[in-house]
């Protein structure tokens, strides 16, 4: 069994090689065990001992035959080995304590280590769970974040803590309340998702942070968006943006909140104010790099202005320059982001369809089934759904009725998949 191996079977100085990284980072394990093997003596039989494998399987794995993708099994392999959470896109794991995490997400997307010393452990925590997030869909993750909120962020809050600790303390509670917002969007629960982005903005006022409270502005703009309320998607980024007025700008929150804005003004149908919007958010969005990114601020880059773009500029009817965009989004993203890629993916093969080019369209397709199987994500579901039926009334084509059967297949591994992602219940949210 796995708790039969010591704690640090491994050195941690296995940890800081760039191959071994990466090889987490992409979840190939077996790429990973061999790298374990060769720079740390450790043979297969005790990691498959570690992480109450066969042998076989562990040595099948590290010769390139097959791969893990149950997050049950992944997370059995960093217990067994204490591969600390970061490392492999999951949660912090329960033996990673406040006196030795050593999470390794990267920031923005450029690879650059998060602070996770013991006086930040909660900045820790909210980077491994964005990280995990990227890679896994929300779905997997949602019971982790509100059991965080519930049993380490909640008697903290409502424990009279005051000072600098305290304002820190509301502003992780903002920033991880805001992410459940976000996987309750991905699941379905839109209504929740409101009420968990209202009290995120609540709790970073009480933490005396306006671009926070911005940044869960523009989460409001966007769930507004996707529940058809435009006029309200606008007011709220420009909230947002006022909200920062006079303050610390922060570029790429700035750039948020215009991308926001043209989204809503593209489905209102006005496409050259919302091109303007677009403009400002490029001019923005180029200051990135000048301006440290807040650990409490959701990421916003490149790829997910030009992912964006796409949707504001399909919306607006200009299908040649949102086929730019969508194509620039799937280039630019890393492979870290499965989820932001895969709704690129989606969108460029929407983008096809509308104009007319139904193969070109399950092309792009069939290069994104295999990378959405496994993602905890509603809302991917209901675009490939979407995308079936845009490309339904062509099915008497070979090519688009190939697709269309593959894409059903799919569909249904994923209904297996979500089916087992269980709702935590009100109680579980009700204390932040």
């Amino acid at each position: 069994m796995a708790g039969s191996v010591a704690p640090n079977v491994l050195p941690e100085r296995l940890f800081a090689r760039e191959d071994v990284r990466a090889a987490l980072a992409r979840h190939d394990f077996g790429a990973f065990f061999a790298l374990a093997r060769k720079w740390s003596g450790i043979s297969y039989m005790r990691i498959a001992d570690a992480c109450d494998m066969k042998p076989e399987r562990v040595g099948k794995l590290a010769r390139g035959e097959g791969r893990v993708t149950s997050v049950e099994k992944m997370e059995q392999i960093a217990d067994g080995l204490r591969v600390p959470g970061g490392l492999m896109r999951l949660a912090l794991r329960p033996w990673e304590g406040r006196e030795t995490q050593r999470v390794v997400a990267t920031r923005e997307g450029r690879g650059q280590p998060v602070p996770c010393s013991k006086a930040n452990p909660d900045a820790a925590a909210v980077e491994s769970f964005r990280a995990a997030d990227r890679q896994l869909g929300g779905g997997h993750l949602y019971a982790s974040v509100l059991h965080y909120l519930h049993h380490t962020l909640g008697p903290r809050v409502f424990g009279g803590e005051t000072g600098r600790d305290s304002a820190r303390t509301f502003q992780a509670a903002a920033a991880l309340t805001e992410m459940a917002g976000w996987m309750a969007h991905d699941t379905g629960q839109n209504r929740r998702a409101g009420d968990h982005f209202t009290k995120a903005l609540s709790l970073a006022k009480a933490g005396e942070d306006q671009a926070l409270g911005a940044n869960v502005m523009a989460s409001m703009s966007h769930l507004a968006l996707q529940m058809g309320h435009l006029d309200k998607a606008v007011s709220m980024a420009r909230a947002g943006r006022d909200h920062v007025t006079g303050g610390s700008r922060v570029p790429t929150l700035i750039a948020r909140l215009h991308a926001m804005e043209a989204r809503a003004l593209a489905q209102l149908g006005e496409g050259e104010t919302a091109r303007r919007a677009l403009t400002v958010a490029q001019k923005e969005i180029a200051k990135m790099s000048d301006i440290p990114s807040s650990p409490w601020v959701s990421s916003f880059d490149m790829p997910a202005l030009a992912s964006e773009t796409a949707l504001s500029l399909l919306d607006a009817g200009d299908l040649p320059a949102a086929v730019d965009a969508a194509e620039e989004a799937i280039a630019l993203r890393s492979g870290d982001r499965a989820r932001s890629r895969v709704f690129s993916q989606i969108t460029l093969a929407l983008i096809r369809r509308r104009r007319g080019e139904p193969e070109a369209a399950c092309e792009v397709g069939r290069a994104l089934l295999g990378g959405c199987v496994t993602l905890g994500s509603l809302r991917i579901t209901q675009q490939l759904d979407l995308l079936g039926h845009a490309l339904a009334r062509y099915r008497a084509e070979p090519i688009v009725r190939d697709f269309l059967d593959c894409l059903a297949e799919t569909r249904r591994q994923r209904a297996l998949l979500l089916a087992g992602i269980a709702t935590p219940t009100a109680a579980g949210g009700a204390v932040i």
